[in-house]
């Protein structure tokens, strides 16, 4: 909500803040205005003391059974403790932990150094030998980044214990306890990048979490807001130049709180460290109040707000420090005060890892167990309510209790009621809901893109539109076409892998997504596999892909934008424009913690031209080593035309075809410069062979080159198709099939290549093929990979052929089928759909597969043996028609035309395996494929001239 304040505005509010935070602080050395609001004759003043209440043993306040002596007093130290410390508490609940890191004085402090640009760098060494200046970031795998909860906790059980012994009530002590904590901010700001002092080292920090809890009432919703790219604190700032607000996140950590607070708690919640603060800090917040009541035997002491101007607290510090019931407690104070706080909070930790203990227990008798996450949620959601309404029963009561009556109780009844629907809307709240809400938002932006006008289908906006809703949307939406859908699936996918935020529960929602838009397994796979060529970074290992991350990459890229963009529209040539602003560029890279690689990567991505050369060069490299690939797969194999092979080159080339359409669009980009014919000069020599392929598709959906490309351009490309080959730089081909196959397995994204390779490596090398599959099932895998991996298992594992029936893998169906005559035409991944739709049956010798005059529901494609087709003569006999052999069909024209079974078809060997594919099946294959339609076609027309003739030599003979 208040995220979405301007800037400019905040800017404001916080340099108003932190002055007045300076002020304050100022007025505790010196303050000669506010004494007067304390003296007796400050008749109009609440604050001011009763001379003759402080010397009355039944009025005065008793510390250890002895009146408090009091005298005028300075409010500084009250004001801070008993105003500023509960009001910035309760704008964190209520106006949401984002709006206070915007606003948070220390916070703005820590930011110094980074606008002066004067923070701490270290120096960088690339692999090419370059050198250059980093900010100096905090390791999230050092001890600090591992632990650094525990020492937040720490500071602040720390601060509390200086606060009850030292700084309460003197005002020098505190003041200069807040300058210390100033400076500190200062120094971790000068030390590490962003917003290190938030993150790692702020005391306020763990009571921040606590008292957010997922988000605030009024909090900000990062996940289902319109776009992405401001974060939810101070790491934004002004555009310089279009006076734009942009991002200002150097990915200081991840997940960070400041991007996404909600997503940070889902991730972070099954922690030990989250845990334990959670069940520490109640006992904590709860010694910290009681121990007045324990160091002074009452509680007035504590709701008077004495404690605020007790005179010469320093001299308390070696007095005893507990009295009970009239009896002093031999135990010095600075004793006292640490051995309170942390006796009370290892006893809350245990008391409520105990109460968890019990709250499991009843819910799997009730039988409504939660796993772990979603049971710390609920007792992370109980201890954030209890902590709060105890703070407010004392936090704020020395000031409170100086308003009149009915107001106090106008205050208690707001605290029920803000505690009351916090609870409400966080006790029932999962990880689950934010994940759909989020991914919810993601597909509404994917449905925008693809132009699906939602206003006029449902007379409101998509931002209007609930998670479920969307969905449905989604779904059942008569204008967008399956082509569609994939492109709106590929976004949300890529999204997410980008963001590096696919959690167990956006898992599930993603297959949920593929459900609703009808989108394969296969298909999903080959999206990742697309999206994998289009940027190959994607799946790379180490590569920091986060939320934050991706941030970070977006921030400096709309910087760098911004620097050049001016410069590129007078026509400055990019080279000289870069070299223009060389140092600015510099800081700026210095600033994100940017390498080259990701500088050029952004840079080409800014400015396409620039770059596209160099994307193009490691396109190349792909292409040429799934040529290698293939060419391994065609030369070494004994028996290179097994279907496995062939359907493996298959893959490869489908591969290839992608790389070489993702060059065809740089082309595109480039129109007739230099670096055009350059490149499409490459591309007619190393992909020679597919260009016509790809240059003039038999497909009427395919892309239409001709007129998205310039026309030299396209002209170019177009001649070489009809000149002769190049003949490229050969390179020794050092690889194996058995390593080729091996590093497919590893390597590749597409469930299918990995069976495809496992199988094949059984041929070449068994006891590896079975190491592999034994390490595979370790670990969930998809089907195709799974059901080849337990094939291989089986000592007498044997071709799928010769294996029962139950025992036929997808992949032994998909075999058949790319052989059949009638499906072979299909692309791949529609083949592949065909084998996970087909059922298999096992029939003996003279059993029949079809009788005619049945139904026509089904169509059957051998599998193995030979089966009859038969007619009945005149005179009741059976004469053999056809004989239908492996990869052959029988049963389609029956289905296509819904008439009744014309002939039997009969098994003719022992055993025969069929596949069959239920008619709305094949329907359905029919509209999406016109190859399919074509081959069935030519099939149809076939029998009829095999029918044609035997009903001539039936006449001929004189039969019926």
């Amino acid at each position: 909500m208040l995220n979405q304040l301007s800037e400019r505005v905040v800017h404001r509010i916080r340099w108003g803040l932190a002055i007045a935070w300076l002020l304050l602080i100022a007025s505790l050395f010196y303050d000669p205005v506010t004494i007067y609001l304390t003296q007796p004759e400050a008749i109009f003043s609440p604050f001011r003391l009763d001379p003759e209440a402080a010397l009355d043993p039944t009025r005065c306040v008793q510390v250890q059974g002895v009146c408090l002596p009091e005298q005028p007093y300075s409010l500084g130290a009250r004001i801070f403790w008993a105003m500023v410390v509960p009001a910035g508490l309760l704008s964190i609940f209520v106006l949401g932990h984002e709006f206070w890191r915007r606003i948070c004085p220390l916070s703005f402090f820590s930011q110094i150094p980074r606008a002066l640009g004067i923070q701490r760098k270290r120096k960088r060494v690339s692999s090419t030998g370059k050198t250059r200046y980093e900010l100096v970031s905090i390791d999230q795998k050092s001890w600090l980044g591992r632990n650094f909860l525990y020492l937040q906790f720490g500071l602040l059980c720390l601060g509390l214990v200086f606060r009850i012994l030292l700084i309460n009530s003197d005002r020098w002590a505190l003041g200069s306890f807040l300058l210390v904590t100033i400076l500190a901010a200062i120094g971790v700001g000068y030390l590490y990048a962003g917003k290190s002092w938030c993150q790692y080292f702020c005391p306020m920090a763990p009571v921040e979490m606590i008292f957010t809890g997922p988000r605030g009432l009024l909090g900000s919703k990062a996940h289902s807001d319109a776009q992405r790219g401001l974060t939810q604190s101070i790491c934004r700032t002004l555009d310089a130049q279009t006076q734009q607000e942009k991002s200002a996140c150097v990915g200081c950590q991840s997940p960070c709180i400041d991007i996404d607070a909600e997503r940070s708690y889902w991730d972070r919640i099954t922690q030990r460290d989250r845990r334990f603060i959670h069940y520490g800090y109640i006992g904590l917040v709860f010694s910290f109040y009681f121990y007045f009541w324990f160091y002074s035997g009452n509680w007035d002491y504590y709701y008077s707000g004495a404690w605020t101007h007790e005179e010469l607290q320093l001299n308390t510090v070696w007095s005893p420090g507990f009295y009970f019931w009239g009896q002093v407690i031999p135990i010095p104070k600075w004793l006292a005060v640490p051995l309170t706080l942390g006796l009370f909070v290892g006893l809350s930790y245990w008391l409520i890892s105990l109460a968890e203990k019990f709250y499991r227990l009843y819910l799997q008798r009730q039988s409504q167990p939660l796993d772990q996450g979603q049971l710390a949620h609920r007792m992370f959601t109980f201890c954030t309510f209890a902590v709060w309404n105890l703070f407010w029963i004392f936090g704020s009561r020395p000031t409170i209790n100086l308003l009149p009556e009915w107001q106090q109780q106008v205050f208690s009844a707001f605290i029920v009621l803000v505690s009351g629907i916090w609870w409400h809307r966080t006790f029932w709240r999962s990880a689950e809901q934010y994940s759909r809400e989020g991914l919810a938002n993601t597909l509404r932006r994917q449905l925008d893109k693809q132009g699906v006008d939602l206003a006029k289908l449902l007379n409101r906006s998509s931002a209007e539109l609930k998670p479920d809703e969307v969905y449905v949307l989604a779904k059942v939406l008569p204008d967008v076409s399956q082509s569609q859908k994939l492109d709106v699936y590929k976004g949300v996918l890529q999204g997410a892998i980008k963001d590096g935020i696919i959690s167990s529960a956006e898992s599930i929602l993603l297959q949920e997504l593929q459900t609703s838009l009808g989108i394969s397994q296969n298909e999903h796979y080959s999206i990742l596999a697309s999206l994998g060529i289009e940027d190959p970074t994607l799946f790379e290992v180490g590569q920091s892909t986060s939320l934050e991350n991706q941030l970070r990459l977006d921030s400096y890229q709309q910087s760098l934008e911004s620097l050049l963009q001016e410069l590129v529209d007078q026509g400055t040539p990019i080279g000289d424009a870069l070299a223009y602003k060389r140092d600015r560029i510099t800081v700026l890279k210095r600033e994100y913690r940017i390498t080259d690689e990701e500088h050029e990567q952004i840079l080409s991505s800014v400015f396409r031209q620039h770059g596209v050369l160099t994307q193009a060069e490691n396109l190349f490299q792909q292409f040429q080593a799934m040529s290698v690939q293939s060419q391994v797969l065609q030369t070494q194999p004994p028996e290179p035309d097994q279907s496995v092979y062939k359907l493996l080159r298959t893959a490869i080339v489908n591969r290839q075809i992608m790389i070489l359409q993702r060059l065809l669009s740089m082309l595109e980009i480039l129109k007739t410069s230099e670096d055009a014919y350059t490149l499409a000069q490459e591309i007619s020599t190393i992909a020679h062979d597919l260009l016509p392929t790809v240059l003039q598709p038999s497909d009427d959906s395919a892309i239409d080159w001709q007129h998205r490309l310039a026309p030299e351009i396209f002209a170019l490309l177009h001649r070489s198709l009809w000149e002769a080959a190049p003949s490229p730089a050969t390179t020794p081909i050092n690889s194996s099939l058995t390593a080729v196959l091996s590093q497919i397995l590893q390597d590749d994204l597409e469930p299918l290549m990995r069976a495809l390779s496992l199988y094949a490596l059984r041929q070449v090398d068994q006891p590896l093929a079975t190491g592999a599959a034994t390490e595979l099932l370790k670990t969930p895998q998809p089907q195709f990979v799974e059901e080849t991996a337990r094939v291989i298992m089986q000592p007498e594992a044997t071709a799928d052929a010769d294996r029962p029936t139950q025992a036929l893998t997808t992949l032994a169906k998909l075999f058949c089928l790319s052989e059949s005559p009638f499906f072979n035409q299909l692309p791949l991944t529609t083949l592949i759909d065909v084998a996970f739709s087909c059922q298999s049956r096992s029939y003996r010798l003279g059993e029949i597969i079809c009788q005619v005059g049945d139904r026509s529901t089904e169509v059957f494609i051998l599998f193995k043996g030979e089966a009859h087709v038969q007619i009945v003569r005149a005179d009741q006999s059976t004469q053999v028609i056809n004989t239908i052999s492996i990869g052959e069909t029988t049963g389609e024209l029956g289905v296509l035309t819904k008439s009744p079974r014309s002939a039997t078809v009969v098994a003719a060997s022992e055993p025969t395996i069929v596949l069959v594919l239920e008619a709305q099946r094949l329907e359905s294959l029919l509209q999406k494929s016109p190859a399919l339609a074509i081959g069935l076609l030519a099939i149809i027309s076939k029998r009829l001239q095999r029918l044609t003739k035997y009903a001539e030599s039936t006449l001929r003979s004189g039969g019926q």
